[in-house]
C-alpha cells in the first residue's frame, strides 16, 4: 500500500467514503462499499486496498480502546478518521499538514455535505451514487482551491481588507442584514463581496457553508452562456433547500431581532394567518391568491419546474428568469419534513403567531424514511412509526432541520440569507425584503468596486499572521504562499505552533528557531499571534542562552504589531 501512497502537492491527498453496511459478508467485494474516492482516477484495486485496510483497522482499533479512532498515521500520509454508524469518512494529508487542520477540513467536508444534502444516509438513498460524488467532488475542490496556506492552516474565512474599506460603508451592510432580518420568516444573513465577506450575523462555520454555493453561482454566472446579473440594475435571485443542525437553528433563534418593528398590524395578521395553516391545506380554483385571507400554497414535493415555482405579483422583483429559481442541485424540499419541526400537537401552527418550533422547544418530529415518505409523529403519540424497510440507519443520524438559502446578486455582491421554507410562497415577505434592501445593495456594491482589494505589500522588517479564533479572522502582512524561503519556512514554523497550541491547552507562548531564524508564537482564549523578525543577527550556542536574540522577539512582537490593531499587552 506505501508505494501508491506518495505526498502530493495538493493539500488533500486522498478522501474516501466508505459504507460497511454493503460489505457484511467474507464474500462481498470491497467496492460495493465505496460511494465516493478522491482521486477518482485512482485504479479501483487501489481503492480497495486502501479502503479495506484503514476501514479494518480503523473500527478494530475502536473496538478495542472502546473510543473512536481520530487518526491514523502512515509512513509519508496522515488520515483524519470520522466514523458514524456504518459510514466511514477518512481524509489523508502530507505530514506537513497539522493534525488539528486535517480534522477540521474533514469535519468541515462533512458539514457541508449535510448542509445542502441532508442526512447521509438519507440522501443516498434518494440519490444516485455519481450525482452525490459529484458533490463531494465539488465540495473538496472549494475547500482546497482559492485560499493561501495560511488560511489553510486556521480554516479561517476569507474577508474583506477592513483597512481599504470606510467604516460607513460596514455600517451600512450590517444595517442592511438587521433590516432584512425583521422579516418574521428570515432567520439571519450575510454580505458577500467577491468572495469576501463584508459583513454577516452568522457563525463563521454558517457562513462558510454559505460561501461553497455563493462561488459556485458566481462561477456560473460568468460562463458565456451562463444566467449573467451584470445587465439588470437588480441583480438575479436565486434560492437552494439547506439542512441545519439544531444546535444552528437554536444559535440562529437566540437572537434579539426586532421584528415588528417595520411591518404593520394588518401584515402581520396576513403573516400569521398563512403561517397557521396546516401544509396539507390547498386553495381551490376559486381562490384568489392575492388575498390574504387565502391558505397558502405549499407543495409535497415542489418542482423546479417554472409552472410550480412561486410566481411574484407585478410588484415582484425582476428576477434574471422572471421567477424565484430553485438550483437544480437542491433536492425538492419536502414541505412536510419542514412542517414536523414547526407544528404543534394538532397539526397546526398556534394561534399566537408564527412562532418558529422546533425539536428542542417541543416541537413535532419527523419519522421520515427511505424514498422520502415524509411520514410524521407528534408528541401525543406513544410510538413512531416504523422507519421503511432498510431505513434503520437514518433515524440514529441527527436529525437536521429543512430551511432554504436565499440569494440576491447584484453583480460580484451577494445578499444571502437563511429563511424558511415558506418565505418563497410568500409573495408579500419576498417582495418587503427584496424592495426594501435593492437600492442599498446597488450603493454598496458601487462603492465596493471602486475599492483596491489592497494586495500585501512586501516582507519588509518583519511578517506576522493574527488569527481571530471567535470569529475565525486571519491578518497578515504575507500572502502566505510559498513564494520563497523565507515565507516558507515562516508558514511551516506557523504550522507546528498552531498545532502545539491546540493539543496543549496550557500553553500560551512558545519560540520555535532554527540555525537562522526564529518564529514566536502567543495564544490567548480569543487569539492566537505569529511574529518573525528579519534582518537580526540570530546568536545561537546551541543551548538556551538569555543573550540569544530570539527571546526579544516577544517585546519586539507587542511594539510592531501595535499599529496593525493586534494588542499582546
Amino acid at each position: 500500500m506505501a508505494e501508491f501512497l506518495q505526498p502530493d502537492s495538493r493539500r488533500c491527498s486522498y478522501f474516501f467514503l466508505y459504507d460497511g453496511s454493503k460489505v457484511r459478508g467474507e464474500g462481498d467485494p470491497t467496492r460495493d462499499g465505496i460511494c465516493y474516492f478522491y482521486p477518482e482516477e485512482t485504479p479501483l484495486d487501489k481503492q480497495e486496498l486502501l479502503c479495506g485496510q484503514l476501514a479494518g483497522v480503523a473500527r478494530c482499533v475502536s473496538e478495542l480502546s472502546s473510543s473512536p479512532v481520530r487518526t491514523l498515521r502512515l509512513r509519508r500520509i496522515k488520515f483524519s478518521i470520522h466514523m458514524k454508524d456504518d459510514f466511514l469518512w477518512a481524509l489523508g494529508c502530507s505530514m506537513d499538514v497539522p493534525t488539528v487542520s486535517v480534522c477540521e477540513l474533514l469535519d468541515q467536508l462533512i458539514s457541508l455535505f449535510c448542509f445542502y444534502s441532508g442526512p447521509v444516509r438519507h440522501s443516498y438513498q434518494l440519490n444516485s451514487q455519481r450525482t452525490l460524488a459529484e458533490r463531494w467532488a465539488r465540495y473538496l475542490s472549494h475547500l482546497q482551491l482559492g485560499s493561501s496556506a495560511l488560511h489553510h492552516i486556521f480554516s479561517s474565512l476569507r474577508t474583506i481588507d477592513s483597512t481599504n474599506v470606510d467604516p460607513l460603508l460596514l455600517l451600512k451592510a450590517a444595517l442592511i442584514l438587521q433590516a432584512c432580518q425583521r422579516c418574521p420568516l428570515v432567520l439571519a444573513g450575510c454580505i458577500l463581496f467577491r468572495g469576501r465577506v463584508v459583513s454577516t450575523q452568522m457563525t463563521p462555520e454558517l457562513t462558510m457553508k454559505i460561501m461553497v454555493y455563493e462561488s459556485e453561482t458566481y462561477s456560473r454566472a460568468q460562463r458565456p452562456n451562463g444566467p449573467s446579473s451584470s445587465g439588470s440594475s437588480g441583480g438575479s435571485v436565486s434560492s437552494t433547500n439547506v439542512f441545519l443542525t439544531p444546535s444552528e437553528l437554536q444559535c440562529l433563534q437566540s437572537a434579539p431581532v426586532d421584528k415588528d418593528h417595520r411591518y404593520s398590524r394588518r401584515f402581520l395578521r396576513y403573516l400569521k394567518t398563512r403561517l397557521s395553516r396546516t401544509l396539507s391545506d390547498t386553495p381551490s380554483s376559486e381562490s384568489d391568491p392575492s388575498d390574504p385571507n387565502s391558505p397558502p400554497v405549499f407543495s409535497p414535493a415542489p418542482s423546479v419546474s417554472s409552472s410550480d415555482s412561486p410566481r411574484p405579483s407585478s410588484r415582484s422583483p425582476p428576477f434574471s428568469n422572471g421567477q424565484a429559481s430553485h438550483e437544480a442541485e437542491g433536492e425538492p424540499l419536502d414541505r412536510s419534513y419542514y412542517h414536523s419541526f414547526h407544528s404543534n400537537g394538532d397539526g397546526a401552527a398556534g394561534d399566537s403567531g408564527p412562532e418558529r418550533r422546533s425539536p428542542l422547544n417541543g416541537g413535532g418530529r419527523t419519522g421520515a424514511g427511505a424514498g422520502g415518505t415524509g411520514a410524521e409523529w407528534r408528541d401525543g403519540d406513544r410510538t413512531p412509526p416504523p422507519p421503511p424497510p432498510g431505513a434503520s440507519e437514518t433515524s440514529r443520524e441527527e436529525p437536521l432541520v429543512p430551511m432554504t438559502l436565499y440569494m440576491h446578486r447584484v453583480k460580484g455582491l451577494v445578499l444571502a440569507l437563511l429563511v424558511e421554507p415558506p418565505f418563497l410562497n410568500d409573495t408579500a415577505s419576498m417582495e418587503e425584503v427584496y424592495h426594501s434592501s435593492l437600492a442599498s445593495l446597488n450603493g454598496l456594491e458601487a462603492h465596493l468596486r471602486t475599492i483596491s482589494p489592497g494586495a500585501p505589500g512586501g516582507r519588509g522588517p518583519y511578517v506576522f499572521a493574527h488569527f481571530d479564533l471567535i470569529q475565525r479572522t486571519l491578518t497578515s502582512n504575507l500572502s502566505g504562499r510559498a513564494g520563497g524561503a523565507p515565507e516558507h519556512s515562516f508558514v511551516r514554523a506557523t504550522s507546528l505552533l498552531h498545532s502545539h497550541f491546540c493539543n496543549t491547552e496550557t500553553l500560551q507562548e512558545a519560540i520555535i528557531r532554527s540555525a537562522g531564524e526564529a518564529v514566536y508564537g502567543t495564544r490567548s482564549v480569543a487569539q492566537e499571534t505569529y511574529f518573525q523578525q528579519h534582518g537580526v543577527l540570530l546568536r545561537n550556542s546551541g543551548i538556551p542562552n538569555h543573550q540569544d536574540s530570539a527571546f526579544s522577539l516577544p517585546a519586539k512582537a507587542r511594539s510592531r504589531l501595535l499599529k496593525h490593531g493586534v494588542n499582546l499587552l
